[in-house]
């Protein structure tokens, strides 16, 4: 081969810039190609861990009632001190924890006493010192922003908040993104099932405890717990409206009081019926699912929400959800004829 030839093969051997800019153009097309799948398939790992979490939630529920015979109240507050000031106790959160592997953390609260008085909340962030500000990973959803967030809540004498209560005005708390369901607001029922006299309450309630044969609508058709994610921040139809900490509904309605695993407001969940954007969670309106984190379902997984029922399944329940279906859910002895959903 000529000295010509060789040169002229080494000069073919190289990249001309033209060459180079289309390869690189090509793998920027499949990036772009790709990455949409790629996030597919993590929201979907993130909802299917969320199920598993709340599965898991089930499970130590139905442990909680098999050795009770009822399952635990969403909270208690019907008790009061010496003041006549009523007592807020622990929730069904704290309740079930020795049937999710954390009975040396249980062995931490006295449920005998508020659940925002020491040694149950000291208000600190730190977890060894306060139990109530532990991180739970059955809490949290992959998808959520919150991740256990620790944050300090507060009560007020306004009228129109929780309160006066026994114990401290403030304390701190791990989030948890999923809520117990305690039943639906009056107003909301009368809306979308007027002219029908039944029980409002969920199986989660406040107000007393439930067992298995209470729910006469049938444990597959009964909410037992659901997503609420996102907290101590309010969101609205996928929109973060705002920080709401410390609790001040002086300043606005929207306004995320509880929703830690360890307080006391994540049993007392009553739905209203939220705007489809989120700013009136409980004005009535027909959105129940991913419209508002306050008072309803609220996930960051695409068109729905993973919902728990009393007999223990696990369910994507689409946003889309009628109102008057969600408020039968909820309810647990309606009587009704319950929709195909």
């Amino acid at each position: 081969m000529s000295l010509v030839s060789r040169r002229q093969l080494r000069a073919r051997s190289a990249f001309t810039l033209i060459e180079l800019l289309v390869v690189i153009a090509i793998i920027a097309i499949l990036i772009g190609l790709l990455l949409p799948a790629v996030q597919k398939v993590r929201a979907a790992a993130a909802r299917m861990s969320c199920s598993n979490n709340l599965k898991q939630l089930g499970l130590a529920l139905h442990m909680f009632h098999d050795t009770n015979e009822k399952f635990p109240f969403g909270s208690n507050d019907n008790g009061s001190d010496s003041s006549g000031n009523k007592i807020a106790y622990l929730p069904w959160g704290v309740m079930i924890l020795p049937y999710i592997e954390q009975q040396n953390l249980y062995a931490k609260f006295n449920y005998n006493i508020p659940f925002n008085s020491p040694p149950n909340n000291t208000n600190s962030l730190d977890p060894t010192q306060n139990p109530a500000a532990n991180k739970i990973k059955t809490f949290m959803c992959p998808a959520s922003p919150s991740q256990g967030n620790v944050y300090q809540d507060t009560w007020d004498n306004n009228p129109n908040a929780y309160g006066p209560y026994s114990g401290p005005s403030s304390w701190t708390v791990s989030a948890s993104d999923y809520i117990g369901i305690s039943g639906v607001l009056g107003s909301f029922a009368g809306t979308y099932v007027p002219g029908v006299n039944f029980d409002h309450n969920g199986v989660l309630t406040d107000n007393f405890q439930v067992k298995m044969l209470d729910i006469s609508d049938g444990t597959s058709n009964t909410w037992l717990v659901g997503e609420q994610a996102g907290a101590p921040n309010v969101y609205g139809a996928g929109n973060k409206i705002m920080a709401t900490p410390p609790y001040n509904p002086a300043a606005t309605s929207l306004y995320i009081s509880g929703n830690g695993w360890a307080d006391e407001n994540n049993g007392d969940q009553w739905f209203g019926g939220s705007s489809y954007d989120g700013t009136n969670p409980i004005g009535g309106g027909p959105c129940v699912i991913n419209c508002s984190n306050i008072a309803g379902i609220y996930s960051f997984h695409d068109v729905g929400a993973n919902v728990l029922y009393a007999d223990g399944h696990v369910q994507f329940v689409k946003a889309s959800l009628d109102p008057r279906t969600a408020i039968l859910l909820i309810s647990f002895r309606d009587g009704q004829v319950l929709p195909d959903y």
